[in-house]
């Protein structure tokens, strides 16, 4: 892949997308750091290093792969770009229908055409196809998957051939539709009237329903705190500079507006960093938690088809869906919340510091200013219009600053 098309590392480190969290963008001769299989799986994975590449029809962005694994040997890396993501998750969810595979990042919306090679939107993307990789490497079924295997250890250069020919089995005979009512036969009948609900995963589904709904809410507020940091980070930057050049003119305002630029840079500083992983973990959360739902919506349908008098065939999908969603939601529901639960506490820390952070900033600066002689005073709008203008005197104003 890499041989045919020259590649340039992205540089993602604008002040809109520096993050600690951010996808590393070191060449890939460089030793990257060894990957530690967590407490309980036998595999750990990591994307990062998004490598912009140009080829002669096309321009793309290839992302290293890496795994380590105790059941096979892999390479010490692999570059796959967003096709090859999407066409894992297409193999998954064809193979393993009764298991909902974890979401992809969507694909760029027309409004990000142009910008889907900005370091932001790469850096986004790399954190969520490393959520999405991370999910399904430690799921007790997925991450059993000749599919995902093969994602990890072939070849670049043997890759698409490879993911591109349908060669597993449940693709070959149709069984993978079949199991939810796709194939032919008497079990497929459409079932009018009211369909009756288990009272087993209505619970479950209304829990997903609302989740569902929460964490939507909670990408809606997280986008806006993002988009507000980094307006006030670049606010309080343009701040730091106007005082920057007002204290290098000299003059009796030269020590106040020294502070304020040491405040307003302390500031900036603090909110420079604005967090990108919830940009990408909590939408995919989202999803997950939809596609969990979609999947008992299509048990609730086999069940009402059970219940309107279907053959035994339905009997025994239905017993399949059913016990699938047991298994699967046993793992899901408390990682789950685990994520979610270590995303806003990490989010709350972050805002924590960065308050903090301000306040140390601004309280040097007031010392600054008191050292020099310059004291500061808050003094109420209403006070303020209370005084006459009279009241200033054309002599106390030092024009000289």
């Amino acid at each position: 892949m890499a041989s045919e098309s020259s590649s340039a590392v992205l540089e993602l480190n604008d002040a809109d997308a520096t993050d600690t969290e951010a996808p590393s963008v070191t060449d890939d001769t460089q030793e990257p750091p060894p990957l530690i299989m967590e407490h309980g799986y036998d595999i750990a994975v990591k994307v990062d290093a998004p490598i912009k590449q140009l080829s002669t029809l096309e321009t793309f962005v290839t992302y290293r792969v890496r795994c380590t694994c105790a059941r096979w040997e892999s390479p010490p890396y692999v570059r796959r770009r967003y096709n090859h993501f999407k066409l894992l998750h297409k193999r998954l969810s064809s193979s393993h229908p009764l298991t909902a595979v974890p979401p992809l990042p969507p694909l760029h919306s027309a409004r990000q055409q142009l910008d889907r090679y900005s370091p932001p939107f790469v850096a986004v993307r790399c954190l969520a196809l490393n959520a999405f990789l991370d999910r399904v490497a430690k799921h007790p079924i997925l991450t059993l998957s000749e599919d995902l295997k093969m994602f990890l250890t072939t070849p670049d250069e043997e890759l698409d051939k490879v993911l591109k020919s349908d060669t597993s089995a449940l693709n070959l005979w149709g069984l993978s539709s079949a199991l939810y009512g796709g194939g032919g036969g008497g079990g497929n009948k459409q079932t009018n009237g009211a369909r009756v609900k288990d009272p087993e995963f209505s619970s479950a589904a209304e829990y997903l329903s609302s989740l569902q709904v929460k964490l939507t809410s909670l990408c809606s507020l997280t986008a806006s705190l993002y988009k507000g940091t980094v307006a006030l980070s670049n606010e309080l930057a343009g701040m730091r500079r106007v005082c920057d050049a007002w204290s290098s003119g000299g003059g009796g305002a030269a020590n106040a507006a020294a502070a304020v630029s040491a405040g307003s840079a302390a500031a900036s500083a603090a909110r420079a960093r604005a967090p990108l992983r919830y940009r990408a973990t909590l939408p995919l959360l989202a999803a997950y938690a939809g596609a969990q739902a979609d999947k008992i919506r299509a048990r609730d349908a086999l069940h009402a088809a059970h219940v309107a008098g279907a053959g035994p065939e339905v009997h025994n999908r239905l017993e399949q869906a059913s016990e699938a969603l047991r298994a699967d939601l046993a793992d899901w529901l408390p990682k789950t919340r685990a994520d979610i639960k270590s995303a806003l506490l990490e989010l709350a820390d972050r805002q924590l510091g960065a308050a903090a952070a301000t306040l140390r900033g601004w309280e040097r600066a007031l010392s600054m200013a008191e050292d020099d002689g310059v004291v500061f005073q808050t003094v109420s709008r209403a006070a303020l219009s209370s005084r006459h203008r009279d009241d200033y005197k054309l002599e106390d104003v030092d024009l000289s600053s």
